[in-house]
């Protein structure tokens, strides 16, 4: 368009000349303003387009659109216009209207030839010449501006600067279509807003993939073909009128979660303008170990504010870590059962995890894994009882250095040894350990198994030792029974819940153990994303440790759920305020403390007769979680004044807490102690707050 309007100059003449043709056609020294016009007009193309081919400056201006074809068109019928006019100006006759009927109607060119066929040959070119600059050239660019529009709509060239209120989704991957589902779970009793979709990938093949898995709600997506990385790009996506954005990457490929987090700069920088609510953008970070970084160090403050103000909350999130929580965390599905299967309260008993694979899956699992499998029967004196995490894998002297390298201090937690063995499932050492496990009365084992190829996972499965599926056991009358193992639970990670995976799940004898994880329909869920919840847990700890950062009279609300349930507004817009100056570590710290809700709530009974049991679990969780996180034990680190232990946990990831529960000091034990009591009152008003939440900033955590 803008080339157009450049161009409008000799529009302009050209449009004036025919006015003046048309309204003083007695007049023939308009004809030399003509022959001036026209003069000027061919001077400026000779020089303008001296060293460019005709051909390629009349394609490069179909090209371009619309209104490039709009404006060549317009200048073409002007021209053939304003030179029959001036030719029938200088015979004496009508000018310009004479000269447009005659370009337009054959009827006019019938009455001219009857009523004097001498001169009938002039209206016949004329008309001729019409048929040709007019009305061919009209219907010319009518069926080319449609057949243009429509081409821009297949490859994603067209933009829709209308848009309000949508959804936006830079990349496409895997996670792209469980992504768009949920969305439309949001929306299930209301009107569907549009999303629109970013990517340098094949429009169509992308557009028929949606249609394929989602057939009733293609119509509500945009696509639009652009790169992530150019902000003229971006700038096409209505940024400062959007709901939501997800920020997936294009996928897979080097560098890409890099990528994704600097998308997200630039997103900021484009919704600077907008005076409203903060914009939710969730980051996918694809590698376990670039999701690691992320969590482990403070993201710039230009990432997302400007002069201290708020543009965008920052959401990061791992398709993987999410799948994981789904299966034994406290949003986990109800499909899978718990590592422990809620046997640990006295029981002599242990948790055996077998992880097969250990790329982003399997790494994501143990992490899991590792902050969750804390129990009430471990013994912290003798050692007993201890979960037991092996992983298998035959390319373990590849993967095993970067992983140990990222997460250097796993040995420091105390109630679980890992087993990291180079082997394959197939292996017979391998197969005997897992018969051992599945026969041994005191071990839960569970299999999973995290291959890339799923039809290859899921042939492993299967292949199991018989021992995980039943056993064969002689009953008191001296035959024998086939039992199924109830000890043993196998997942295997599959893509899609069809094909194989599909007739697994009607399988109700041998394979009833046997679950599906990881497909690519699930992983997305809302909740594993909200920060409501973890938001809460840091405006209480800061209400009870740092009551300096509120301005509530605390006698008079003792407790930071009284002051919530007293005041809702205020106590949200004050833990809103704390918890987005946080940096990522402290965050995730609260995020994971959730984790847990599920297995205290099954051993809540103990409460009531050995509570310190739950805050010792609680402890443990803890120091497992922190030392994930990259944070050494300092409590026998030598002060100056002989001291022992140092912590400096904002700089250096130094704590003096990773020591055993008993020699924790008191006021350390009441804050374990608290997150068990306070878990109904977190939930309760988690729920409270959000049915109430609405639009607003404080949507933007969900």
């Amino acid at each position: 368009m803008s080339k157009f309007i450049s161009n409008a100059w000799r529009a302009t003449l050209l449009f004036l000349y025919a006015i003046l043709l048309i309204l003083m056609p007695e007049h023939k020294i308009i004809i030399v303003l003509g022959i001036v016009i026209f003069t000027l007009i061919a001077i400026w193309f000779s020089q303008s387009y001296k060293n460019k081919p005709a051909k390629f400056v009349l394609d490069q201006t179909l090209a371009k659109g619309i209104w490039g074809q709009l404006g060549l068109s317009f200048m073409v019928f002007l021209i053939v216009f304003d030179v029959a006019a001036s030719f029938y100006v200088w015979f004496g006759n009508n000018g310009g209207s004479k000269a447009f009927a005659d370009l337009v109607s054959p009827v006019t060119m019938r009455q001219d030839a009857y009523e004097n066929d001498s001169k009938a040959v002039v209206p016949i070119v004329m008309y001729l010449i019409g048929v040709v600059a007019f009305t061919g050239l009209v219907v010319a660019t009518i069926n080319r501006i449609a057949a243009t529009r429509a081409e821009n709509y297949k490859l994603g060239h067209s933009t829709y600067r209308k848009l309000r209120n949508h959804y936006i989704i830079i990349g496409y991957g895997d996670t792209c279509v469980p992504l768009i589902s949920n969305i439309q779970k949001r929306h299930d009793n209301e009107t569907m807003p549009y999303m629109l979709l970013l990517t340098n990938q094949n429009v169509a093949d992308i557009r028929r993939n949606i249609q394929t898995q989602l057939p009733d709600i293609e119509q509500n997506i945009i696509i639009y073909s652009g790169n992530l990385n150019s902000e003229s790009q971006l700038q096409r996506l209505n940024i400062h009128t959007a709901r939501e954005v997800f920020v997936l990457g294009e996928g897979y490929g080097n560098g890409r979660d890099s990528m994704n987090l600097e998308c997200a700069k630039k997103i900021k920088e484009i919704r600077k303008e907008q005076q409203g609510d903060i914009l939710r953008v969730n980051v996918q970070f694809d590698k376990a170990m670039s999701y690691s970084t992320i969590k482990q160090i403070t993201i710039p403050k230009d990432y997302y504010s400007i002069n201290n103000k708020d543009i965008i909350y920052l959401r990061p999130f791992n398709f993987y870590e999410n799948w994981a929580r789904m299966l034994w965390g406290t949003f986990a599905l109800d499909t899978y059962r718990t590592l422990d299967r809620g046997q640990m309260a006295e029981a002599d008993k242990h948790v055996h995890l077998v992880i097969v694979g250990f790329e982003n899956m399997g790494m994501a699992l143990l992490l899991e894994a590792l902050r969750l499998c804390h129990y009430p029967n471990y013994d912290e004196t003798t050692g007993r009882n201890k979960t037991l995490i092996t992983v298998v894998d035959p390319k373990m002297d590849e993967l095993l250095p970067l992983f140990k390298s990222r997460y250097r201090y796993l040995s420091q937690i105390s109630d679980i040894d890992i087993d990291y063995r180079q082997k394959n499932l197939e292996d017979e050492d391998i197969r005997n350990l897992l018969e051992t496990s599945a026969t041994s009365p005191d071990t839960l084992l569970t299999v999973a198994i995290c291959l890339r190829d799923p039809d290859q996972s899921l042939s492993a499965a299967l292949s199991l030792p018989d021992a995980l599926f039943y056993n064969i056991l002689r009953n008191s009358q001296g035959y024998d029974e086939i039992v199924p193992n109830q000890n043993v639970e196998i997942l295997v990670r599959q893509q899609m819940q069809i094909g194989l995976a599909d007739l697994l799940s009607e399988e109700n004898k041998k394979y009833a153990n046997v679950k599906v994880f990881g497909t690519l329909d699930k992983g997305m869920d809302d909740e594993l994303v909200s920060d409501i919840m973890p938001m809460i847990i840091n405006a209480f700890y800061d209400y009870e440790y740092n009551n300096d950062k509120f301005s509530v009279d605390k006698s008079k609300y003792p407790s930071f759920f009284e002051y919530a349930n007293a005041k809702p507004e205020q106590a949200l817009n004050d833990a809103y305020l704390h918890w987005i100056t946080l940096n990522e570590d402290i965050r995730f710290a609260n995020r994971y403390q959730i984790e847990m809700y599920r297995t205290y709530t099954v051993y809540r009974d103990i409460l009531d007769k050995n509570p310190h049991i739950l805050y010792r679990m609680e402890h443990l969780r803890w120091c497992a979680d922190r030392c994930i996180t990259g944070y050494r034990d300092t409590h026998d680190f030598v002060n100056k004044d002989g001291s022992l232990g140092k912590k400096d946990n904002k700089d250096m990831k130094l704590h003096y807490d990773i020591i055993p529960y008993n020699t924790l000091p008191e006021k350390e034990k009441d804050k374990d102690k608290n997150v068990v009591e306070n878990m109904d009152n977190v939930m309760a008003l988690t729920k409270k707050l959000k049915d109430n939440l609405g639009q607003g900033r404080f949507s933007a955590i969900r």
